[in-house]
């Protein structure tokens, strides 16, 4: 037998070596992806955990309403929602949004609910936050549907509102009495709970009078529209709190799946729903694409 050559003897140990040349690349290759992929998770961890939920965004609009009273003429409303204090937003987070609510120097304060995430206990470290907030036409809230956990209770939510200055709306009106002229501000119990009573709400106001209704869930604002409400306040959205480009909002909670942040015209009558994106955060500790957000709105009659 000839002997074989040389070059031929060693052609599987170097089909041997080039295999694991191959698979030494492969492994490195793996683990850039690996290690980029976990760089990438930290980073957007990091940004949605942590950098985007403390930058919180001030959205001013201007808004012409037919029949809004001339004496209201560039009123200022400051509208703040869903704060959530307890898991994942305290009393120097609230310290925080206050000063920059009371930079806008509002005429008008409102409040479109869910102050706490929890319990009513973990608002009454926020309460002379709250109370130190000025607005000389009124400062306004209603409930948000994780505020009626233990609503009925002595200690409950309803207990500490009048400590702070707000006053708490509850399937009723007030007026804001500005020379001669009046507006109506009308809150709602929370939809979702099933408790509004739009008729007792109403009850006495004029129908030619300008209606202002503060309510949690903005997909009430189909009703709102056809009953002669000129504008509405909401929350309950966060906005989506994930969002997604070309996407938009991943998840948003019943009430606010229509309607889930900004500004809006609903109706026949085109009455203008706003929809705050809220301060706080529930269930998870992220925002992605969704800030909180402080809304003004200044007011001007057509």
């Amino acid at each position: 037998m000839e002997d074989t050559p040389h070059s031929e003897r060693q052609t599987p140990l170097r089909r041997k070596d080039r295999h694991q040349k191959e698979l030494n690349t492969s492994r490195r290759a793996f683990l850039k992806k690996a290690a980029g992929a976990a760089i990438g998770v930290g980073l957007l961890g990091g940004y949605a955990g942590w950098w985007e939920p403390r930058h919180l965004e001030i959205n001013r609009l201007n808004l012409s309403l037919s029949g809004l009273p001339a004496a209201f003429a560039g009123m200022k409303i400051v509208h703040f929602s869903d704060v959530h204090l307890g898991y994942h937003t305290d009393a120097e987070d609230f310290k925080r949004l206050a000063a920059l609510i009371q930079a806008e120097q509002p005429d008008v304060l409102c409040f479109t609910g869910d102050i706490v995430d929890d319990h009513p206990y973990s608002m009454l470290e926020s309460i002379d936050s709250m109370a130190g907030l000025n607005a000389p036409l009124g400062k306004f809230a209603v409930l948000g549907n994780h505020d009626y956990k233990w609503v009925s209770r002595p200690d409950g939510l309803p207990g500490l509102y009048p400590r702070t200055g707000f006053q708490l709306l509850r399937n009723e009106h007030v007026w804001i009495q500005k020379g001669k002229d009046a507006i109506a501000m009308i809150g709602l119990e929370d939809q979702i709970e099933g408790k509004v009573k739009l008729a007792q709400a109403v009850d006495g106001i004029p129908s030619e009078a300008f209606r202002i209704l503060l309510m949690h869930e903005p997909d009430y604002a189909d009703t709102a529209a056809a009953s002669g409400f000129a504008l509405q306040l909401s929350g309950h959205s966060h906005g989506g709190q994930v969002r997604l480009p070309f996407v938009g909002a991943l998840i948003t909670p019943l009430g606010g799946r229509r309607y889930i942040q900004g500004l809006h015209y609903i109706g026949e009558t085109h009455m203008p729903l706003y929809v705050n994106r809220g301060f706080g955060m529930t269930r998870l500790p992220i925002r992605f694409l969704c800030r909180p957000e402080l809304t003004v709105l200044t007011l001007n009659p057509v």
